[in-house]
């Protein structure tokens, strides 16, 4: 008898004497968690920008049909947002003066800018670069301070420009603008103002589902903070103050970036001026009541020293609000998660910016005025575009304010439906053991596995089990066999430990829903063995070192993998943490249990520190299934001769997955051996074959393996 090991196979020699079983194991390995939830800043855009532009980036706004948005200072410019990082096109428009708000009539390919107490037209151009178009020189008289630029095109024929300007910090007026006689004074079609106990308003966002406008308090004061709701007025009549509501008991504080939740009824905003007095923001829930004006639902503390939040975006559909704010170094993105009814939202994670290289930094809350480089700080402006779903921020003036000034546009991804999975490093609080098995059908529609049997995430809503009835058409063997009603569905990052085995290999078995990668970026991983993901031309990638042993890692396509878009496929992976000379690990991939080979089999691990398997991370939005972690078990649990000579196998390896059977009578000649069967696994992982050419050798050698 004669018995051997090797990553995914078994060996075993039948003679007359008797029979001999033993098997081998296979493996997967360790990686970092890149990010809080699933966002990532991926990169900036320094401008090129005229020596006088001493402003920041106060006023943006987009055009996502065209792939443009404008970012205004003193100049307004144009950036291409197709690129993998945004650019910049042609020279920048003079305004003359810093806007604090603008607004695109995409269809009418021009933009209005809110610039001191007048309105600038700035022509978009189609791919050109932009140009200035009429200017409506302080219609409204000289005191008056454009603060918010809000527009209605719902109207084909008739698309209106809603102005708001405050006068002396203390009341604002409304003006509704007719832009088919733009700059015409009669273009005014009316007004409406605040009223004796309203505070000056600034920030807002337009409700054209429902004709309606929200504007918060512009600098703070001795009223608490306040928000205002003005009906737009049907067709050309002006529109009028539907009253308001206070936000908070405390005062001294005014209101940041506002966004709406328009389907389920609700918006939010975050205070905003002199946040330093309280350590810290707070973010206010407000229901938008028909008709009628807002009413406050509720609301929460950000956490220690995070406030100042000038911009917001939203995601009604994911539930997902997220904030940027000034004066802290470097500026976060904070994440949010919205519950359904009144209760306040629930901060779930953050990411940084690109953080100073400075060893000291100003404290959250103070603006610098030492001349000195904090990192991408003063977020001032943001623009969201639904089409590629990707944030962009516009920081304020240079840090130092000092020449030549530098604003920058920083792209930022925020939640977006993608799929990666990998492994990470100690990212979860509670170990499993190996073998794992999780078909997540023991649980009820709607439980939240964070905190429970080892699953780890910011916020309970990143791991949801929900039905499914991916399994009605899923074509192929299940890791798992018996019902498939309950998936995961991962909306953010979640992660489980399992108990190390130094050294020993391993194999995961999972089943996800292949969302491709978009983003043209690729990520850069650190401390990250191995990862996987899917491309935008249906090939399973991998994150390996790309030419061992030189060192340098990257993202390898595979090319015989062929998968669409939202496919639920089945990814099997085995890593063999036995190191090579140079000290590598290596590793290799199934879809749907068929091997991949092209451009390799075998790819070395990206990072050879951790031999032994960790935390697995889930991040991105999508689900997955069947996650089965396992000592790599490929054997030969029977063999008999019959009468006839024939020798009868029964078998067990990975369940659904071909295997194959080989032969020699001399397994010291490696040529010698012969595959004589192949074999797909049932979905308890057993076959059986039967080997009707053995003759009556002596002796007979078999060996069974994956492909």
């Amino acid at each position: 008898m004669l018995l051997a090991l090797s990553p995914s196979e078994m060996w075993i020699k039948l003679s007359r004497a008797g029979v001999g079983l033993s098997c081998a194991v296979a493996a997967l390995l360790p990686v970092s968690l890149q990010a809080q939830a699933n966002m990532r800043r991926d990169g900036p855009l320094t401008l090129i920008q005229p020596s006088d532009d001493t402003k920041g980036f106060y006023s943006a706004t987009i055009d996502p049909i065209n792939g443009f948005a404008y970012f205004a200072a003193k100049y307004v410019y144009k950036v291409n947002l197709t690129t993998p990082l945004p650019t910049q096109v042609g020279a920048g428009v003079s305004l003359g003066r810093l806007s604090f708000s603008g607004a695109m009539d995409s269809s009418a390919g021009c933009l209005y800018f809110g610039v001191g107490s007048s309105i600038y037209q700035v022509l978009a151009n189609g791919t050109n670069a932009p140009s200035l178009g009429a200017i409506m020189s302080t219609p409204f008289g000289g005191s008056p301070y454009l603060t918010q630029m809000l527009i209605d095109t719902s109207d084909p024929a008739n698309h209106y420009l809603y102005a708001m300007t405050e006068t002396g910090g203390t009341s604002s007026t409304l003006y509704k603008i007719a832009l088919n006689m733009f700059p015409n004074a009669s273009s005014i079609v009316g007004s409406a103002s605040t009223t004796g106990s309203q505070p000056a308003l600034g920030y807002g966002v337009i409700d054209v589902t429902n004709h309606c406008a929200y504007y918060g308090t512009f600098i703070p004061t001795v009223q608490p903070p306040y928000v205002a709701k003005f009906w737009l007025g049907a067709g050309a009549n002006g529109p009028a103050n539907y009253g308001g509501v206070s936000l908070d008991n405390h005062t001294n504080r005014s209101v940041g970036g506002i966004v709406l939740d328009i389907g389920n009824g609700y918006g939010y905003c975050a205070s905003d001026g002199n946040d330093l007095n309280f350590g810290h923001g707070r973010v206010y829930k407000w229901g938008l009541n028909g008709t009628n004006a807002p009413t406050l639902v509720s609301y929460t503390d950000m956490r220690t020293n995070e406030g100042y939040c000038h911009v917001a975006v939203i995601k009604p559909d994911r539930g997902l609000l997220y904030f940027s704010g000034d004066l802290s170094y470097p500026a976060y993105v904070y994440r949010y998660w919205l519950p359904p009814g009144t209760n306040a939202p629930v901060e779930t994670g953050n990411i940084p910016l690109l953080a100073s290289t400075n060893t000291v930094v100003p404290a959250w809350g103070y603006n610098p005025t030492n001349q000195s480089n904090w990192g991408e700080v003063f977020a001032r402006s943001i623009v969201y575009d639904p089409v590629r779903d990707f944030a962009y921020i516009g920081r304020d003036c240079a840090d130092g304010q000092t020449q030549p000034y530098t604003d920058q546009i920083v792209k930022v991804a925020l939640d977006r439906e993608e799929m990666m999975v990998a492994l990470t490093k100690d990212m979860a609080n509670t170990n499993n053991t190996i073998p794992y098995s999780e078909s997540f059908e023991s649980y009820i529609n709607g439980f939240s596995v964070v905190g429970a049997n080892g699953w780890y995430g910011e916020d309970t809503q990143m791991g949801v089990v929900t039905t499914n009835n991916y399994a009605s058409t899923f074509i192929g063997a299940f890791p798992i066999p018996g019902p498939h009603q309950l998936v995961l569905q991962v909306d953010g990052a979640v992660t489980n430990r399992f108990s190390p085995a130094t050294n020993a290999n391993v194999w995961v078995d999972v089943i996800v829903q292949a969302r491709y990668w978009t983003d043209p970026l690729m990520l850069t991983l650190s401390n990250t063995p191995f990862a996987l993901c899917v491309t935008t031309n249906g090939h399973l990638a991998v994150w390996n070192c790309t030419n061992p042993p030189a060192t340098g890692n990257g993202w390898t396509e595979l090319l015989d993998t062929i998968i669409t878009s939202n496919q639920f496929i089945r990814v099997t992976v085995e890593a063999a943490y036995n190191r090579d000379a140079n000290g590598f690990f290596y590793y290799r991939t199934w879809v749907n249990g068929e091997p991949s080979t092209s451009p390799r089999t075998w790819y070395a691990t990206a990072d050879t520190n951790q031999n032994y398997f960790g935390d697995l991370l889930a991040q991105g939005h999508f689900v997955l299934d069947d996650l089965v972690v396992t000592l790599p078990s490929v054997t030969i649990t029977h063999i008999a001769r019959e009468a006839a000579g024939n020798v009868e196998l029964q078998c067990r390896g990975m369940p659904g997955m071909p295997h194959r059977v080989w032969s020699t009578t001399n397994p010291s000649a490696p040529a010698s051996w012969q595959l004589v069967s192949r074999n797909q696994a049932a979905g308890d992982g057993s076959w059986q074959f039967t080997d009707t050419n053995t003759g009556f050798f002596p002796s007979r050698f078999y060996r069974a393996s994956l492909p």
